[in-house]
């Protein structure tokens, strides 16, 4: 019997687990990895939004810290949230110009550590009989959620300071190192064709 223990969660909650069996390794879940579930405003017109600011770098949150991911992977997916951007017919804002939206990606990584053990009985020899042993092990595995923000700063409330979210989009996997660029990106394109009402006329 093996027991799995999830230790933490960031922003989705602390979830305990108890399983009969470890994660699979990388290699067996690449298939699982890459999930894509996406939300947007039902009463928003994007029509209303034409340019949009994206960020150089991801936010990247850990149970122990939060800092900036610039990588090669980091800079891949922003791009290809802004080729996407562009596509729908947003164009970026160029400054001092004010940017109708903003788009903001975050990086969650979450660590889990598990403890498992297998019955094995020994022999006892004094007295003939076999005696129940329960060696434990220990071991742990990264995984990571990563979330795209689209945030409507035309629309922002002046009391309140209150932005809404227009769209965002959750994509399990995103920054692991365990997948290809063309597996990045096509998650990305996921998120984009996922909502098609995600778009604007340009003019």
């Amino acid at each position: 019997m093996k027991t799995k223990i999830t230790l933490f969660i960031l922003g989705l909650g602390l979830i305990f687990t108890l399983g009969c069996t470890k994660y699979p390794p990388d290699s067996e879940r690449v298939t699982e990895d890459l999930a894509v579930i996406t939300r947007y405003d039902t009463k928003a017109n994007f029509n209303d939004y034409k340019t949009y600011v994206i960020p150089t770098s991801i936010v990247k949150i850990t149970d122990r810290d939060t800092s900036i991911v610039t990588s090669s992977s980091a800079t891949t997916v922003l791009n290809q949230i802004a080729k996407n951007m562009e596509a729908r017919g947003f164009a970026q804002a160029v400054a001092p110009q004010v940017p109708d939206l903003s788009v903001n990606v975050i990086y969650y990584e979450n660590t889990y550590v598990y403890a498992y053990y297998y019955d094995w009985y020994g022999y006892y020899p004094y007295y003939g009989y076999y005696y129940p042993y329960y060696p434990v092990y220990y071991d742990s595995y990264t995984a990571g959620l990563g979330n795209i923000e689209l945030f409507a700063l035309k629309d922002v409330n002046n009391s309140t300071q209150e932005i809404p979210l227009r769209w965002n989009a959750y994509i399990r996997g995103l920054l692991t190192g365990s997948h290809s660029t063309s597996d990045i990106t096509g998650a990305v394109d996921q998120a984009f064709t996922q909502t098609p009402q995600l778009k604007t006329s340009g003019k």
